[in-house]
This record gives structure tokens, C-alpha cells and sequence, in this order.
């Protein structure tokens, strides 16, 4: 029997101690962040009206096309207001000749002209000019043009429609050149809640693509029904494969510990609610009880340890203290 012995223990080999990652704490800022469902939001966007009555007579966009500034995007047939502005460009002419004629024959003969004829010629070329313009105005509400550079996310109307002032919207703009990305910051958090917190989107519908920013401005009071502040996060958009309406998986750092002692998050070991680190001291895994601090998932706060602490990094590796270790 114990000849069998012998010879199973010289089959098996040695027992070799287990092989694990190290690493010492460093110091460093860590942030406490705080998960929330978040959407993206244009940065400005508008329903484009008539501010005239009329027909439309061409649209000259469609839905997905991109405009610049002061672009034309929708004429409207305004026909007698084309009538009104011929007539008041009459009035101006005839109100011109006899100022002008009036104000000659004043100059040579301001004795056979009355100062108040004079007057009154000026004041009649002033209301035709004033008539005029305001024509010209009207008629220059026949043409909608876009009031900053977006892309046209919705065509409501088609040539023959007719349209009124402050109807009906011709075409909804939308700038998303930057969007808006649009969290409901929870009470319990709000008041932690600065410009300038860092904020990481992640867009599971572009791949689980994670983008980081900051936050840029904070509401000014809470949802009474949601209890919730709303808060944003600007986010650059130059290639466009941000869309509005898309979530993301918001994280905002809401608290931030200065020259905290980190360690890889794969150093703590957790059992039901107490806290632990492996230190290798003399070949061995010295488990060592600890109160973490704040976690982010790659690095965790455990005060307490020493810049010469070597802490093992067993991840999902079960240890056991004083289990026989050496450093991969």
C-alpha cells in the first residue's frame, strides 16, 4: 500500500505554487459614477411655418437633405401681393417726381411755394416708401428659408397646398451637428451634480461604443412627476452617426476622491458583505480584511495600504490565505 503511494506521488510530480498577477497601489483620482438611461437631442431644431398665406409653389428639399444657412427651401405663390408691390413701386416713383418737383421750384421761387406744400410732398413720399417696404417685406415671407445649417428630418407639405401664416408646419430642421445628450439625473444624486462632471455615453446601437464628455448644463429644478433634474452633455457629431432620439447608457462621475490609493479592481474579493485583499507576503497569499472606497470598475479606492504592498490579483481565481503563491 505504501509502495502505492510512492509511486502515485512520483507520477503526479511536484505540487507547483499558483501562478498570479501583482501589482502594487498607486496613487491616484478616482470618481464615484452614478448609471442612467439617457437620450441624444438635437441641438436646435424647428418647425418651419408659412408667415403668409398662399399656395406653395415648390419645395426644393426633402427628408434626410442637408441645408446651410439662409438656404431656400419652400416658395409660396403670393400673386397679389406681386400686384400690390407693382403699385407701390408706382406710388414711390410719382411721390419722388413731384417732391422733387415741389422742392425745384421752392428753391427758385420760394415765394410762389408754400414751405408747408413742400412738407407735405416729403411726408407722401415717406408713406410710399413706407408702403413699399413693407410689400417687399411680405413678399419676402413668400420665400422660407432655413434659419441655420441642420438637415430637413420631415416633409409635410407638397407643391399645390395651400398654406397659412402660423399653420399647418411646412418642414421640421433639425442642427446635428452637436447633439444634446439629454440624463434625468436621480434626487438622491441631484445636488451633487456640477458643469464640468465627466460623463461617458455608452451607445449600444452604434456597437457599444462608449464616448466621453462633461456635463454642460444643469436644470434648474426637478421633474415634479419624475423626480428627476435633467442635465446635458454636448457631444461633437461631425460624421453624423449620432442620430437624435438614440440611447445611451449614461455615467456621470458625481463625486471625485483627489490622491486616493487605487488598486486594480481584480484585487478585491468580495464575501457576502465583508472586503478583501491577498498581500504575497513570503511566498504567500495573506488574505487582509479592507473597507473599499469608490469603484469604476477598472480601479477601486482601498485606503489603508502601503505604496509597498504587493497585492495579488486572482480575479475569479479562488485563494485561500496562506495558500502558496508566485508572482506571473
Amino acid at each position: 500500500m505504501i509502495r502505492s503511494l510512492l509511486l502515485l506521488c512520483v507520477a503526479l510530480g511536484p505540487v507547483h505554487a499558483l501562478e498570479v498577477s501583482a501589482a502594487k497601489p498607486e496613487r491616484g483620482t478616482i470618481h464615484r459614477w452614478v448609471t442612467l438611461p439617457a437620450e441624444f437631442a438635437p441641438w436646435q431644431h424647428v418647425d418651419l411655418h408659412a408667415r403668409i398665406d398662399g399656395f406653395v409653389n415648390s419645395i426644393r428639399v426633402d427628408l434626410g437633405d442637408r441645408v446651410q444657412q439662409g438656404d431656400l427651401l419652400v416658395r409660396i405663390d403670393v400673386p397679389e401681393l406681386q400686384a400690390d408691390l407693382i403699385r407701390q413701386d408706382a406710388e414711390v416713383a410719382a411721390a419722388e417726381s413731384a417732391a422733387k418737383r415741389l422742392q425745384e421750384a421752392f428753391a427758385k421761387s420760394p415765394d410762389l411755394v408754400l414751405p408747408q406744400e413742400v412738407d407735405d410732398a416729403s411726408a407722401r413720399l415717406a408713406v410710399a416708401r413706407a408702403n413699399q417696404s413693407r410689400a417687399r417685406t411680405l413678399l419676402d415671407f413668400a420665400q422660407v428659408k432655413a434659419p441655420f445649417a441642420g438637415i430637413v428630418t420631415e416633409r409635410l407639405l407638397h407643391p399645390g397646398a395651400f398654406v397659412s401664416a402660423g399653420g399647418t408646419p411646412l418642414l421640421r430642421l433639425a442642427d446635428t451637428a452637436t447633439l444634446r445628450l439629454r440624463i434625468p439625473m436621480v434626487e438622491i444624486e441631484a445636488s451633487l451634480v456640477t458643469k464640468g462632471q465627466p460623463v461617458q455615453a455608452k451607445v449600444e446601437a452604434l456597437g457599444g461604443v462608449v464616448l466621453p464628455g462633461t456635463v454642460s448644463r444643469v436644470g434648474g429644478d426637478l421633474d415634479p412627476k419624475s423626480r428627476t433634474l435633467m442635465i446635458e452633455a454636448d457631444f461633437a457629431n461631425p460624421d453624423g452617426r449620432l442620430r437624435p432620439g438614440l440611447f445611451a447608457s449614461a455615467r456621470v462621475g458625481v463625486e471625485r476622491h483627489e490622491g486616493a490609493t487605487l488598486i486594480p479592481v481584480a484585487g478585491l474579493v468580495k464575501e457576502k458583505a465583508a472586503s478583501f485583499v491577498f498581500k504575497h507576503i513570503g511566498g504567500k497569499a495573506v488574505k487582509t480584511p479592507v473597507k473599499p472606497g469608490f469603484n469604476d470598475g477598472i480601479k477601486v479606492e482601498v485606503p489603508g495600504l502601503l505604496p509597498d504592498d504587493l497585492i495579488l490579483l486572482p480575479g475569479s481565481t479562488p485563494l485561500t490565505d496562506g495558500q502558496e503563491v508566485t508572482i506571473k
